[in-house]
Formats: structure tokens, sequence, C-alpha cells
């Protein structure tokens, strides 16, 4: 009697703690409208995905592979990071997936890993720089390394994403021979030009690795050997879809990845620009991931509303001299506001209807977000920065993942 008393008291802690930890987990917005959340498949059949994650198995080492492209909305990886904990709860957690080598290339990385180097960087690039000075790759960036030997150190973070394989992505003049784990070594076998893989014999969430001289490297794959989904980031500040379109073989690199589902995540910055030709660049960067993933599933996802600073002069009439002399004189004085962006409405129409006409799958941000008028109300609400009107703080990149990762497991299951 008292041990099931006990146990009752201990499931009513529980439903307790759930019920006080909803607030922060699923915080109810009335601007959001939940009601269109939603993936429009627009006459393309999905079926097959359905089948992969139903039967606890995909097309490739019991692995289902999820790639999501973006901006700099993508790159700290805290929207991804809600579909990818989402799926992997349901569906089994198949490793933490890329990770790019950000820090190395000296912009923002996400904070779930280390990828560090035992020597400087003597060179790198960014997809948004002017002019690459190494060959550019799938993660959007490159570091070089001109001393005889550095060292590579690699940690996964979170509990949960310690890995027996990792695979080095490179530049295809560069090779990788060795990994060390605990003193002992392993050697690579070539996936691809690109990628070169490393097997271990335990699970792990370190490793130290050597590089090769004048190697061009772009970042790493961590995985385990269980069945589950990879959810994999692409992210880059600035980027556009334009701007994918400019590295070589990016849909052949990204061959490694054998994505199932790619999930791209741009406009921000053509709607912050000019989106004039844009409707080109969707089709050759589709086409260019087709060409070399022809099982690959597609969603197209729209920017939500957002602001720029806009600065004006305005007239004061300011009183100088003396008081019996006073006079008037005019001043100008440069103040700023915020306005909306209409670019992204015309952006956000593109893509549906792109979606439409080439039966690709979309899911409408723009409208889930609220539509016209949610940039003031997600600033207001502490979800969107104040400072710039464009980015999500992190509470709101959260809510975003997990709106999307909501409209998927809809479609998905």
């Amino acid at each position: 009697m008292q041990a099931s008393l006990r146990s009752l008291a201990r499931d009513l802690i529980a439903l307790m703690l759930l019920v006080l930890a909803l607030p922060v987990l699923a915080q109810n917005y009335d601007f959001v409208a939940d009601s269109v959340n939603c993936i429009e498949l627009n006459g393309d059949d999905w079926s097959t995905l359905r089948k992969a994650l139903k039967n606890a198995k995909s097309w490739n080492d019991g692995k289902f592979q999820v790639v999501q492209i973006g901006d700099s909305h993508i790159q700290p990886d805290i929207m991804t990071a809600q579909v990818r904990n989402s799926m992997q709860d349901k569906w089994g957690n198949g490793g933490r997936g890329l990770i790019p080598a950000f820090n190395l290339a000296k912009t923002n990385e996400p904070r779930d890993y280390v990828l560090k180097s035992s020597t400087a960087v003597d060179d790198y690039s960014r997809l948004m720089g002017r002019n690459w000075t190494t060959d550019m790759g799938l993660t959007g960036v490159a570091v070089r390394f001109d001393t005889a030997y550095t060292e590579l150190f690699i940690r996964a973070k979170s509990s949960g994403d310690e890995f027996t394989r990792v695979t080095l992505l490179h530049a295809p003049k560069g090779g990788y021979e060795t990994a060390k784990v605990g003193g002992k070594v392993f050697f690579a076998r070539e996936l691809s030009p690109w990628a070169q893989q490393f097997k271990l014999e335990a699970a792990t969430d370190t490793v130290r690795m050597g590089v090769p001289c004048g190697s061009d490297f772009y970042g790493a794959i961590l995985a385990n050997d269980r069945r589950g989904v990879m959810v994999h980031s692409i992210g880059n500040n600035g980027a556009t879809y334009r701007t994918y379109c400019k590295v070589s073989d990016f849909g052949q690199q990204m061959q490694v990845l054998q994505p199932q589902l790619v999930i791209i995540s741009l406009g921000t910055n053509e709607a912050a620009g000019n989106p004039d030709g844009m409707e080109s660049y969707i089709t050759r960067l589709i086409a260019d991931i087709r060409k070399h993933n022809p099982k690959a599933k597609f969603l197209l996802t729209t920017p939500m509303e957002f602001e720029m600073r806009k600065s004006h002069k305005v007239a004061q009439q300011v009183r100088v001299g003396k008081r019996k002399k006073a006079r008037y004189k005019t001043v100008y004085k440069t103040v700023s506001s915020y306005a909306v962006i209409d670019n992204a409405q015309r952006v956000r129409q593109l893509i549906l209807d792109y979606g439409r006409q080439h039966k690709i799958a979309t899911w409408d941000l723009y409208a889930v977000a609220g539509g016209r008028g949610a940039c003031s109300k997600w600033v207001a609400a502490g979800l969107m920065n104040p400072g710039d009107h464009l980015h999500q703080l992190p509470a709101g990149y959260e809510l975003q993942g997990r709106l999307l990762a909501r409209a998927l497991m809809q479609v998905l299951q």
C-alpha cells in the first residue's frame, strides 16, 4: 500500500512539473496562426518518407537524413535543433550530424559542439566573402592550414550525441589519414573526393585527428551506429539562393549526407535587397541538388515579416542668442525608425507560387508567424531582436523550430 502511494505521489509530482513547464515549452502566443501551420504538399508524394519512418529504417544504413539549408536564421542551429530533437525523440537519434567549421572561419558557431585546431588557421573563406582564397565547400566555409602538422579537436557537448563514425569534409586535393581516440590510431576510408570517414571502436564524445598541410577543410559529420534520424544544418549569414549556386559541385558534395528531405529556408536576404531573378536561382539550386540526390524530397519555407531601420532628418527650431536679442534657427536632427519590408511578402508569394507550379512542398512561415504586422508583435513578445527587427532571439528561433517540427510531424506520421 505504501509503495503504491509513493508511486502515485511520484506520478503526481511528475505531472505537476510537466504542467509548470508548459508555459516555457509551449508558450501560447495569440498572434501565431496555428490553424495554418501545415505543410502544403502541392501534389508531391511524400509516402516514401512516411514509409521509411514508419518502418524505422531508411534508404541508407538505417538513417533518415534531413538537410536544412538557410541563412543567418539557420547558422546558429537553434531552429534546426528543435526539428532535430523532435524527430529524434520519436524516431531515434542517428547522430548529431553536420558540424561546419564556423569557429575556425571566424564566424558564429552552434553551441553544442567544439571544433578547433592545435595551430592557427592560415587562410579561410566564407560563403558571403567577396574573394574566396580557398576551395568552397558544402558548409559554406573553408579553412586552410599550411603548417607541417595540425591536429583537429572535435567534441560533441550534448548527452546522447556520442559518435562512432566521423566523416571529414574537405577539398578533393586534400585527404585525411588518421584519427586518435585515447591514444589509439584509426585510418580513414574514402566516401567521395570530398569526404573521408573514420570508424571508431566504441562510442565517444571526443576525437583528435591530423590535418595534412595545404588542405581546405569544411567541417565534419558525427554519426552513431544506431537507426534513427539525422538533421543536418547548413546556414550562412547573408546567404541567398544565388550564393549557394556559386558553390561548385554543391549538390554532388551533398551526396555524402544522402538526404531524403531537403528543407530550403532562404529568401530573407533577397527580400532585404532585390528579389528580381530569384526564381531562376531556386530552379538552379534545386536542379543541382536533385541531379545528384534524385530520391530527395524538397520543402521550401517562406521568410516571416521583418523590418529595417530607416533614417531621416527632422527640422527643429532652436532658440539662440541673448534673451533680448534672441532669434531662432533651423537645425536638422537625424532620427531612426523601423519600416516593414514589403518585399518579404513578395518573396513569400514567389516561393508559394513556385511550389505550386513545380509540385514542391511549402511551409508558409510568413502566415504561421502572424502575417502582416507580425514583426512588431514578435518584438513586443521578446521573440525578435529589438535591435534589428530582423533576427529572432533564441526563444523566437525555438518557437519557429517547434512550429516547423509540428507541421512536419503531422505530414510524416
